[in-house]
C-alpha cells in the first residue's frame, strides 16, 4: 500500500469542542483490505468464473471481522458465493508460495521512511491448538508441545515483529515445520528480512529459541541480540550461575549432547517487583546476550518491549476466521488475513487518524477513534452492503 494518504473518512478531534471533517469510511477501509490481498495473494479461478477475487476475498474478511467460519459467512450475505466455490478457490494453496505472497503483501503495508534508523525487532511463536487425525501431507506442518487447550498438538507460526511505538508492525510470518527445527525457522524469517533492506539494531528472542544450534546460528551471523535464558540447573547452570554471581555480564559454556558446546555471554539483572504478580521483593533474570547495542541497565526495559509482540497477537487473534479444515494452506491463509489486516489498522491509525504533534517528525495518534474492532465493524458493514444480508428466513416445503 502507498505511503500516501488514502481517501478514507473519519472524525477525530484534535483540541477540546473541535472536529475535523469526516476522514474514513468503512468502504474505504474494505478497498484497502481487499487491494493489500488481491494484489499479492493468487486465487486460482477460471476466466469465466461468476465470483473473482474481490468476491472470495470480501466473504474471507467478513468470516475474519465476525470471526466466525466460511460457512457463516456466506449463508450471512446475499449475493455471496456457495461455501464449495470459496473452498474451492483455496484448494490449491500452497503454503510455500503462500507464505512468499502474504510476507510482500506485508513488506508493501509498510511505510516508506520506517528504515531510516537501525530497527528493534522481536521474534516469537504462534501456537494454534489442533484436534483430530492428521491428513496425509499435513504431518510435518503438526508440532508437539506441553498439553494446553486440551490438546498436545499445534500448528506453530513463527513472526518478526517491529518494536516501534505506535508503529507495531509485523514483519514477516511463516508457517512452522516439524524437521526444520528453530535454526530452520529463524533462517526462513531472516531471508524475508533481508528482502525488506532494513537494518537490524538488535533481535529480541524469548525461551523458545533457547538452544545451541540457534545461539552458535546469531553468533556466526553476527547479529545483535538478547534471549531470555530458562532458570535451569542448581549447581552450575544457569539458576546456579545468577545465585552465585548475581547481576553483571558473565561468560557461561552452554552444552547439547547433539550440537555440543558454545561460549556465551550471560547478563544477570534484577529487578524490584514492587507488588507486580502480588510479590514483592528483588528478582534475578538472565538474558543470553551478543553485541548488545545498549546499557546493561537498560537491558530489563528493552526486553519487556519484546511482549508487545504477544499483544499484538492477542489484538489479531480477533481477526482469525475459524475453520474446522486440518489443511495447512488455508490455516496459514486466514491467519495470514488476520496479521494483514492488523498492519491497516496500525498504518491507518498513524497515517490517518493522526495529527502532527508538537515534536519533531513525531504524530500524535487518536488510539480511541480506530479500535481494533471498529475497523472490523467498518470492514463488516462495507461487505453487507455490497454484497447484501440475508434477511428472510423461507422454511422448505416438507414432504409427507
Amino acid at each position: 500500500m502507498s505511503t500516501q494518504r488514502p481517501a478514507v473518512r473519519v472524525t477525530h478531534p484534535r483540541g477540546p469542542g473541535k472536529q475535523t471533517e469526516p476522514d474514513l469510511s468503512a468502504a474505504q477501509v474494505l478497498d484497502g483490505a481487499l487491494a493489500a490481498l488481491a494484489e499479492h495473494v493468487q486465487l486460482s479461478r477460471p476466466p469465466q468464473a461468476d465470483y473473482g477475487p474481490a468476491e472470495i476475498f470480501s466473504v474471507l474478511l467478513y468470516a475474519a471481522a465476525h470471526r466466525t467460519t466460511i460457512e457463516q459467512g456466506c449463508a450471512a450475505l446475499a449475493e455471496a458465493p456457495h461455501p464449495n466455490t470459496v473452498r474451492g478457490a483455496l484448494a490449491l494453496v500452497e503454503v510455500a508460495e503462500l507464505e512468499d505472497q502474504l510476507n510482500e503483501a506485508l513488506a508493501c503495508s509498510l511505510p516508506r521512511t520506517l528504515g531510516k534508523r537501525p530497527l528493534e525487532v522481536a521474534v516469537n511463536l504462534k501456537l494454534i491448538p489442533y484436534y483430530g487425525k492428521a491428513q496425509p501431507g499435513e504431518e510435518e506442518f503438526l508440532l508437539k508441545g506441553k498439553p494446553k487447550q486440551g490438546t498436545s498438538t499445534f500448528f506453530a507460526y513463527a513472526s518478526f515483529y517491529l518494536i516501534k511505538k505506535n508503529k507495531r508492525y509485523t514483519l514477516a510470518v511463516v508457517a512452522v515445520r516439524r524437521k526444520e527445527g528453530m535454526v530452520g525457522v529463524l533462517r526462513r524469517l531472516w531471508l524475508y528480512w533481508l528482502q525488506l533492506g532494513f537494518e537490524l539494531c538488535c533481535l529480541y528472542l524469548d525461551r523458545g529459541f533457547y538452544g545451541v544450534a540457534l545461539l552458535r546460528w546469531l553468533i556466526v551471523k553476527g547479529l545483535s541480540f538478547a534471549l531470555a535464558a530458562p532458570k535451569q540447573g542448581k549447581q552450575g547452570g544457569i539458576n546456579g550461575l545468577i545465585e552465585r554471581l548475581g547481576p553483571g555480564v558473565w561468560p557461561y559454556i552452554l552444552r547439547s549432547p547433539k550440537a555440543g558446546s558454545l561460549a556465551v555471554e550471560v547478563a544477570v539483572v534484577g529487578k524490584y517487583l514492587q507488588g507486580r504478580w502480588g510479590k514483592r521483593g528483588r528478582q534475578r533474570y538472565a538474558f543470553v546476550i551478543h553485541r548488545f547495542p545498549f546499557a546493561l541497565s537498560a537491558l530489563w526495559g528493552k526486553y519487556r518491549r519484546r511482549f508487545g509482540i504477544e499483544s499484538s497477537q492477542r489484538v489479531w487473534e480477533q481477526a482469525r476466521a475459524r475453520t474446522a479444515s486440518r489443511r495447512a494452506g488455508l490455516r496459514l491463509l486466514l491467519l495470514g488475513i488476520a496479521v494483514v489486516l492488523h498492519n491497516l489498522w496500525v498504518w491507518l491509525k498513524w497515517a490517518v487518524v493522526s495529527w502532527p504533534g508538537r515534536g519533531r517528525g513525531g504524530r500524535e495518534v487518536w488510539s480511541k477513534g480506530l479500535r481494533f474492532m471498529r475497523l472490523l465493524l467498518f470492514l463488516a458493514r462495507a461487505i453487507e452492503r455490497r454484497l447484501g444480508t440475508v434477511e428472510l428466513l423461507i422454511l422448505p416445503v416438507k414432504v409427507t
